[in-house]
């Protein structure tokens, strides 16, 4: 795994063994993710279920202006500040539950939130109803979900429609935004 653009562009990426630990995002996939939505330097980005990081890690090389990461698995932290040593990188990494993640971000305005939690995960409202209850995406922010192009997400989660759907391979991105 790599980065695949930007200004750490080609660099290589250390992830966890196993997939059933974190399941790392195919570059096909990131590059039809980050041909969607611009990163710049007014950009803040938060990577709730970060695995490797190399999500956020790409959205560092792209110009994110901030990039918060966070996994509940402490090996998985460990890789992320890893590989955000190996791009001389100092970014806020948190080894929480999503939940109290969101909690301790409470207020603050994220434009993007990037969640690709454990294909078992069971409820995706409850995700959604955490990012609500904790004020944590910008008014006019944006949530993408990445799941298997089986799983099927609801349109509406409380105020939060979903505007987009594709399909990559096995996977698909689904992109959500509050309700005007």
């Amino acid at each position: 795994m790599r980065i695949i653009a930007g200004k750490y562009k080609r660099t290589p990426l250390k992830t966890l063994e196993g997939e059933d630990i974190t399941r790392p995002t195919r570059d096909m996939v990131k590059e039809a993710l980050f041909s969607t939505i611009d990163m710049h330097g007014e950009t803040v980005f938060l990577d709730l279920f970060a695995g490797s990081g190399s999500i956020g890690l790409e959205a560092v090389s792209r110009g994110a202006g901030v990039v918060v990461f966070n996994d509940n698995n402490t090996s998985a932290v460990k890789v992320i500040r890893q590989n955000l040593d190996k791009v001389h990188e100092e970014r806020e990494v948190y080894s929480l539950d999503y939940q109290e993640c969101l909690k301790r971000l409470e207020g603050r305005k994220f434009t993007h939130i990037y969640l690709d939690p454990p294909y078992s995960f069971p409820d995706y409202g409850e995700i959604f109803y955490h990012i609500g209850r904790y004020d944590v995406l910008d008014k006019k922010g944006i949530i993408i979900c990445e799941v298997r192009k089986d799983t099927d997400l609801e349109e509406h989660y409380l105020d939060f429609e979903c505007f987009k759907e594709k399909r990559y391979g096995i996977n698909k991105l689904l992109y959500y935004r509050k309700e005007v």
